[in-house]
């Protein structure tokens, strides 16, 4: 178990969670010295992180015996967001059982029999995982790319690649897949290995069907473990919205892995308030039952003007209502007070990358009201930065401009 001491101001932001009680710690006198010489205290609390990224609390106590003779586990969640998914918990617990059971010199396989015969369980509970048929993805236009796909956390993560070499990651966003880089694959695969990953909760990609299963931690926890399963070094990355969002933050935690980024209209909101083209749509999105992603996409384009078979793409990996739990809730997990959750690692994450020597290429939309004033923004974090403006596009970038920023983007790399 490695014990941390988070910051005060991180603790201001999170509610304390008992979750687990003991209070005939020392039974066994042996097994309650073992745990004070692990914790290295007697009384107070100690800390860790889980392998979900949750903060957890022992805080043990001396009632005049010598030793600790009472526990009490505490999980600390976000203040504003509701509890993580239970199954998310229990693992971290059972982990928690196992490292204690090891102490006491007990068999960890034991452990696992309690839990099961409680009913305890780590996994995704039955029916809480959607998946999208796979007949709802034929004759894509322009996207003849074979899914390829891996596990994370139980959940199935889809992808499609071309070329060889260095990985280019390309990370999509909000309500999109990675069908959006269907404009930009080809001229990137001359350079490198094109990675274009479906997020969870879009395209091919599992959908969790409970609305806390998406947090921007989980979000950024379940990148990591992709770049991790497919062993990705030397990364290109190229983000776009909330793939900025994410992307910027896995960067900040794993800066080893990557090389480049190429941040296209997006950002990495701190908890500054946010303009006013970003509130509307905030407001749009919650207000309704679900989002038509043909009409959501023609309206947001600058340039081009989807054929209905492109548009038809962008519903496909939502049948119904209920595969877009993910896409309704993305909008309000954007940090826009200083006490959002999500803001806190992003401050943090803003003072690593100020100290990285990695290339940066801005490729900005001139027409998105949401993100076009946060070029210079970048200029001010990145230290080896430079901008390539383009004129009379939007948002989605991608689909204004794919051709042309994919050209520049090969240019930039070459040069």
């Amino acid at each position: 178990m490695d014990f941390i001491r988070p910051s005060d101001r991180e603790l201001s932001l999170l509610r304390a969670d008992p979750l687990l009680w003991e209070q005939e710690l020392d039974v066994r006198p042996e097994f309650a010295v073992s745990v004070e010489r692990a914790c290295g205290i007697r009384a107070g609390r100690v800390y860790w992180r889980s392998a979900h990224d949750h903060l957890y609390a022992m805080e043990l106590a001396d009632v005049g015996r010598g030793r600790p003779s009472m526990a009490m586990v505490l999980g600390h969640w976000d203040r504003y967001e509701p509890r993580p998914p239970e199954h998310e918990i229990d693992a971290d617990l059972l982990a928690l059982c196992d490292w204690l059971a090891r102490m006491g010199g007990l068999n960890p396989a034991d452990i696992a029999k309690v839990a099961e015969r409680a009913g305890i369980t780590a996994r995704w509970p039955e029916n809480s995982v959607l998946r999208t048929p796979e007949d709802r993805f034929c004759d894509l236009p322009a996207f003849p790319y074979e899914p390829h796909y891996t596990e994370i956390e139980g959940l199935r993560v889809a992808w499609v690649e071309a070329g060889p070499g260095d990985p280019i990651l390309c990370l999509h966003g909000e309500p999109t897949w990675s069908f959006l880089y269907r404009r930009m694959i080809p001229a990137l695969s001359r350079v490198g290995r094109v990675i274009a990953p479906d997020l969870i909760g879009f395209g091919r990609s599992d959908k969790p069907a409970a609305a806390n299963a998406y947090t921007y931690k989980s979000h950024a926890r379940w990148m990591r473990a992709f770049i991790r399963n497919l062993d990705l070094q030397r990364i290109t990355l190229v983000c776009q919205d909330w793939g900025g969002l994410i992307g910027l933050r896995v960067l900040s935690q794993m800066p080893e892995r990557f090389a480049r980024v190429v941040a296209m209209n997006t950002g990495l909101p701190i908890g500054a308030p946010m303009g006013e083209a970003f509130l509307r749509w905030r407001r749009f999105s919650q207000r309704v039952e679900s989002l038509d992603m043909p009409v959501l996409m023609r309206n947001s384009l600058r340039r081009v003007k989807l054929t209905d078979a492109e548009s038809a793409a962008y519903q496909a990996p939502f049948p119904s209502k209920e595969y877009q739990t993910g896409a309704l809730v993305f909008p309000r997990l954007v940090p826009t007070r200083a006490d959002h959750p999500g803001a806190f690692e992003n401050r943090q994450a803003l003072e690593i990358l100020k100290t990285l020597e990695v290339s940066v290429l801005l490729a900005f939309g001139s027409e998105d009201p949401i993100t076009a004033s946060a070029e210079p923004f970048f200029r001010s974090i990145f230290k080896h930065a430079e901008a390539t403006p383009i004129a009379g596009a939007g948002h989605f970038i991608q689909e204004d401009a794919g051709e042309e920023v994919a050209e520049k983007i090969v240019h930039w790399m070459e040069a």
